[in-house]
């Protein structure tokens, strides 16, 4: 296999080419950019030693990198295609301050996208059309182009493959390095070999096979664009020139021009404007096209950046008479606080009512209500059952007592009750197996819904959720029987629980989406044609997914710590919550659409050591989130309030990626000061953006900023070599600070202004732990440190408004600003 050799034509440190892919197979040393401008192409590549192929399809107005030292060849074309092919000298690569050998880049199709294909056109129009001050042009655009792939578009930061440790082994590279770092110097291949330990017949051979062509010509070359690049473009001596590139005198420097470019120096040099342009033509033709090309992607890609940097510059008028839009606040509607057993825990209790003091939820919802934990079915047989409500009845005071209501979960089956009493799932061993006795079941439905109306009144519990079991069956989670069982299980529970009261409310199971298996219109067609109620629909939100598994597997040993140790999970695409939801709205208003619509479990991940939940990313995606299903749901149940809760065991880290709010030392991660921001936002909406929305309430007005960057592709992927418990940030996307410009008219008198700043340097525990050293096990003086110190910044100003008020701020990635304007009344004397 031959190392391609590039001919870079005008002395630049890039060169671009047409349709220069062939079907020959051959590796570059620096990696390639294909853009694709009109027709398909599909090519190769591939990994010799373990002969896996990759066959990669481009459409037109498509872009993808061949990465350095990876087998390429094109395998067919559609007709009339056009695609350029950008190649990058290896040496100015290396030395661009970033080892890009190691890397491997992927042009993710997102935002970054744009900007990169922006300044390749912007660079390829300069290439085409500039002269003399191409060099300079070229080198400034081209620093930019590889600072953007590098900080954006790099899926790892390590290659791992054969073929690449097998070239950077060989005998032929080492000398090519050689050769392009000493070039200048009197190099012989003879004593080259001797340095290297070869044979110089052997290792001529051997250079000829990998680069076609012998040792003589490839330093010639090296020595000739070396040339190339100073007489076009500085005003050198042309002696000097060649004695400086390593001729050994003028003769011979001239002898090895002239057969290279057919012309001295001096011609070359003064007829280099109409040279350089007959060359282009030969080889791209009518020079229009691509200029027309290159022009509409810089001028979209200017238009739509305007067009961002005015939706960031805006002026609010704030006293034009004009109706707002009402906020709707479903973060606030419940929180998850597992099972109902875990509430029972001293430890769980204090941040429940530290929470609800700080942000009041008006839902608590809870799992596993009928577990024999709380031992609420008594007796030895169905026949001689009776029922225990003493740590039921603990649990609910307790909720209430704390201004929530329940979202109760009807879940799990009591083993006296269970088909199957082997069915358990997580470490607290629920069993999930349909009841031997449909009956038996509603009995205990019966007396546990007559209790409670009983003991809290009607008018209490019709205000509250009753949720019929966990999750839809899908390979044997959650439920042990039949799609069909569990379909008849809902619609026989839905109707006892109406028959006790119409006023009552009653929903299925979650549909959780897993392997992209979709129960919900099965459920929901069962539902109408059997006249079953459903008064709110649920659906668990998680953006993480589990790869496809070919066997069901052994639930007994699921759910042990080292399970998600193994599973590699990939993550959906930023806005899946909102994509999800509209496919569920529209399924909603097709059979019931008068149903509440909630995200019973969200979360960006239920994995119970997804590293990235105790980071500053997290206090970003809530809000965004938050924000923009506003439209989508009824109800936003977080996953959880606090990592004490788990169907997993818990790790001995105090930030070890649990889904809570809260460590289980009490610390606050950002999420939970996300919780915080929200629950401070007015009731209506007087605008809102990409990135920021500002509300009021009364003449108080709340201003929320934030820059929300989101998983890379790298993680999406499932590469989890880019991150450990201490380095965390490497698997979010390269964002730059954001900068926002409001001007307020209408807001006159006196206002305080209290300001807080939410980023990784202020209000993310997790950071402030790393900073501390990161210790394993934290005593009571270092917990309350952290405490302490996850609290966001908070500045607080006066002012005297006389009818405007200018906001700028810069929000850095995985930033929040937020700033609550509250109107002052003066003592009337």
């Amino acid at each position: 296999m031959i190392c391609e050799n590039v001919d870079f034509k005008f002395g630049l440190s890039l060169n671009i080419s047409l349709n220069s892919l062939n079907q020959k197979k051959k590796f570059n040393r620096s990696f390639k950019l294909i853009w694709l401008l009109e027709g398909r192409i599909t090519y190769e590549n591939s990994n010799l030693k373990t002969e896996s192929k990759n066959k990669i399809n481009l459409e037109a107005g498509e872009m993808k990198i061949i990465n350095s030292y990876t087998p390429f060849r094109i395998l067919k074309k559609s007709r009339g295609c056009k695609f350029l092919v950008f190649d990058f000298k290896y040496n100015y690569l290396n030395n661009f301050s970033f080892d890009f050998e190691e890397k491997v880049y992927n042009l993710n199709n997102d935002a970054n996208l744009n900007e990169f294909k922006y300044l390749a056109a912007l660079m390829a129009k300069d290439y085409f059309y500039l002269n003399y001050q191409l060099a300079k042009k070229i080198k400034t655009k081209l620093d930019k182009l590889l600072t953007v792939l590098n900080k954006n578009h790099c899926i790892h930061n390590q290659r791992q493959d054969d073929f690449y440790n097998k070239q950077k082994d060989n005998i032929v590279i080492k000398v090519i390095e050689k050769l392009e770092t000493q070039f200048a110097e009197n190099l012989i291949l003879k004593e080259i070999a001797e340095e290297f330990h070869y044979n110089s017949s052997y290792l001529s051979e051997k250079f000829k096979s990998l680069t076609g062509v012998n040792f003589k010509s490839y330093l010639d070359r090296l020595r000739l664009e070396k040339i190339l690049a100073e007489l076009l473009y500085t005003n050198k001596n042309i002696s000097q020139i060649a004695l400086e590139s390593g001729f050994k005198n003028i003769k011979s420097f001239y002898r090895v021009f002239n057969d290279q470019f057919k012309q001295s120096p001096v011609e070359l040099k003064n007829n280099y404007p109409e040279l350089k342009k007959e060359n282009l033509i030969n080889e791209f033709g009518d020079l229009k096209y691509f200029n027309d090309y290159f022009t509409e992607i810089i001028n979209s890609y200017q238009q739509n950046k305007r067009r961002i940097e005015d939706e960031l510059q805006k002026e609010v008028i704030l006293d034009s008479g004009g109706e707002n839009q009402s906020l709707n606040p479903i973060w606030n509607k419940l929180i998850n606080a597992g099972t109902a057993q875990s509430i029972l825990d001293s430890n769980l209790r204090k941040q429940i009512v530290e929470l609800q003091q700080e942000i009041n939820f008006e839902y608590l919802r809870f799992e596993g209500i009928f577990n024999d934990d709380l031992e609420v079915c008594k007796g030895d047989s169905l026949e001689n059952i009776h029922y225990n409500w003493k740590l039921v009845d603990n649990i609910f005071d307790f909720i209430l007592k704390n201004k929530f209501k329940p979202f109760i979960t009807l879940s799990f089956m009591p083993e006296l009750l269970a088909s199957d009493r082997d069915k358990t799932i997580f470490y607290y061993q629920a069993n999930f197996s349909p009841p031997k006795d449909i009956n038996a079941w509603l009995d205990l439905i019966d007396a546990f819904i007559i209790h409670l109306i009983n003991r809290y009144g009607i008018e209490e519990v019709q205000q509250w959720y009753f949720q019929v079991w966990t999750e839809f069956p899908v390979r044997g989670f959650h439920w042990a029987g039949t799609e069909a069982e569990y379909f008849n299980f809902y619609a026989r529970t839905a109707e006892k629980i109406k028959a006790i009261s119409q006023s009552l409310k009653v929903g299925p199971a979650s549909e959780t989406f897993f392997e992209e298996n979709f129960l919900s219109e099965k459920l929901l067609e069962y539902a109408e044609q059997n006249d079953t109620a459903i008064d709110f629909y649920n659906i668990n939100l998680y953006h993480n997914s589990v790869p496809i598994m070919e066997e069901d597997p052994d639930l007994s040993k699921f759910y042990k710590e080292s399970t998600l140790e193994n599973i590699k999970f990939k993550f959906k695409e930023k806005d899946y919550s909102i994509k999800i939801s509209q496919k569920i709205n529209n399924l909603l208003a097709k059979y019931y659409p008068k149903a509440e619509l909630i995200a019973t479990r969200w979360n960006v991940s239920w994995n119970a050591k997804e590293l990235v939940h105790d980071t500053a990313f997290m206090a970003d995606f809530i809000i965004d989130n938050a924000l923009k299903l506003q439209e989508e749901l009824d109800g936003l149940g977080y996953l959880n309030l606090s990592d004490l809760i788990s169907e997993w065991p818990i790790n001995e880290l105090p930030f070890f990626g649990g889904r809570g709010l809260m460590n289980t030392e009490g610390i606050k991660k950002s999420g939970y000061y996300a919780y915080i921001i929200l629950s401070e936002l007015g009731d209506e909406i007087i605008a809102q953006g990409e990135n920021y929305i500002i509300t009021c309430k009364g003449d108080d007005i709340q201003i929320l900023l934030y820059n929300y960057a989101y998983l890379n592709q790298s993680y999406r992927n499932g590469d989890y070599s880019i991150i450990d418990e201490y380095n965390r940030y490497q698997v979010f996307e390269n964002k730059d600070s954001l900068k926002f410009k409001f001007k307020f008219s209408g807001l006159k008198g006196k206002y305080k202004l209290s300001h807080y700043h939410l980023n990784r340097d202020s209000g993310s525990a997790f950071d402030q732990w790393i900073k501390m050293g990161a210790p394993s096990d934290l005593n009571n003086h270092e917990i309350k440190y952290l405490k302490n110190k996850s609290f966001p910044d908070l500045m607080i100003d006066y002012l005297d408004l006389k009818g405007e008020y200018n906001l700028e701020a810069e929000v850095k990635r995985h930033g929040i600003e937020f700033y609550l304007l509250r109107k002052q009344f003066q003592i009337q004397l």
